[in-house]
């Protein structure tokens, strides 16, 4: 068998391409973008998520926190060894991030408890 240059889904789905899965907006009180599975069929459904504030008055959006869960990291690096899916994985999450989330929509939705001011501080100053 040939190199597997592609992550799966513990119900059998193959995502080749960080375009393919569906974000949802739902838990907008938790500030946070599901990031699912594209088999409407699968039993997991939420494979990770995307943790984030708005900074709406510099119009920036900061990402917390961005992961897959367990299920399918683990399912992910029993296929291909932990270092290959690993890499894998956080190439699927940097081009979501970047590429996938429509930022500008997500920020105006985003409610109140999602805003925060970024603060910039001089190296060293306290």
């Amino acid at each position: 068998m040939g190199e597997q240059d592609f992550l799966q889904c513990p119900c059998g789905r193959i995502i080749r391409s960080p375009s393919e899965y569906k974000l949802v907006f739902v838990k907008k009180e938790h500030c946070e973008i599901d990031i699912l599975c594209p088999n409407p069929a699968c039993h997991l459904k939420e494979l990770g998520y995307i943790e984030f504030r708005v900074d709406k008055k510099h119009g920036k959006v900061l990402v917390k926190t961005a992961a897959f869960y367990p299920p399918y990291v683990t399912w992910n690096a029993t296929r291909l060894g932990r270092e290959k899916a690993v890499r894998m994985l956080e190439h699927h999450l940097s081009e979501i991030i970047r590429r996938q989330v429509d930022w500008k929509r997500i920020s105006g939705e985003a409610p109140e408890a999602c805003e925060t001011e970024l603060v910039v501080r001089e190296e060293g100053a306290e």
